[in-house]
């Protein structure tokens, strides 16, 4: 990789990190589908005064608006109202765990949808060995499953399933739609869908309107979504799709750390192991690329 490249990978992977702890703060005082729909439409707003103060003119051809849907429907609105939903119920790590598994529905994905980005036996093998880190990181023997809400990690990993198609659509087209046109519309269709949404299913007036919650609601915002979102969909214009995602491979370690550090949340020597592993399994996934310039993108 660049070292731009690698710069703004290396802190996508450490701010995703916290977004857990915080996503996980945040619901002891928001009810979920609320919360992701106040997530998105403060990020939004924010997409929308860069958008006007770059005088930006949005896409609408329909490659374009089918990236817009994918993205605004399927995955932010419908995966992450599923992650908030099943993360009331179980760990903050162990939400960040499953979502470990994102490289491997996006490596099979990509291998029917993107004629340069096969599976092959690198991706298998570092997307097992990543996979295995995760079953050390939370395999603590019979005690472990207290705390394990089938419901809630069911939720999870069909949200992942549910997030990968996106990310290959976009790859597939990302030579014809702007990562920021991506962010602003797609947020804003997952917004206008989600606040009624909430006022149907939910109970909006429990909203806890202390410090804590606003400053947890304004991280995710503007950290866990702004500038993570904007990161993540321009690195799809650098690196493959299978190694954009392997992203997801590492901030479970770090929201194990993290967990345990503030929330109690068990963090053994087999984390570490587990950690180990999951780096391994990324840099292997990363292993003998070349540069994605050399084959035609911008």
């Amino acid at each position: 990789m660049r070292p731009k490249v690698l710069f703004l990978y290396i802190l996508l992977c450490a701010v995703w990190s916290t977004t857990w702890l915080v996503l996980k703060i945040s619901l002891t005082g928001t009810p979920p589908i609320l919360g992701v729909a106040l997530r998105f439409s403060i990020s939004a707003f924010v997409l929308w005064m860069i958008f006007f103060q770059r005088r930006e003119k949005l896409t609408f051809t329909r490659p374009a608006i089918k990236v817009y849907l994918g993205f605004g429907v399927l995955n932010f609105a419908t995966s992450y109202t599923l992650t908030y939903w099943g993360t009331q119920y179980i760990y903050s790590g162990l939400s960040a765990i499953l979502w470990a598994t994102l490289p491997i529905f996006v490596a099979i994905m990509a291998h029917f949808m993107l004629p340069d980005d096969p599976l092959t036996i690198r991706k298998i093998v570092g997307g097992t060995v990543g996979l295995l880190g995760t079953s050390f990181i939370f395999f603590r023997g019979a005690e472990s499953f207290e705390d394990f809400n089938l419901i809630g990690v069911l939720a999870i990993l069909l949200a992942v399933i549910i997030a990968a198609g996106p990310n290959v659509l976009y790859k597939l087209h990302h030579q014809t739609v702007s990562p920021l046109h991506v962010n602003v519309v797609a947020q804003t269709v997952a917004a206008v869908l989600l606040f009624p949404l909430s006022w149907i299913l939910e109970e909006p007036g429990t909203m806890v309107w202390d410090s804590v919650n606003i400053a947890a609601l304004l991280y995710l915002a503007l950290f866990g979504t702004v500038f993570t979102w904007s990161v993540y969909i321009w690195l799809l214009t650098q690196l493959t799709v299978t190694q954009v995602s392997a992203v997801a491979l590492i901030p479970p370690a770090m929201a194990a750390l993290l967990g345990w550090a503030f929330l109690g949340e068990t963090f053994t020597p087999r984390m570490m192991v587990g950690s180990i592993l999951i780096l391994l399994g990324v840099l292997v996934v990363n292993l003998h690329r070349k540069p994605i310039r050399e084959r035609g993108s911008r």
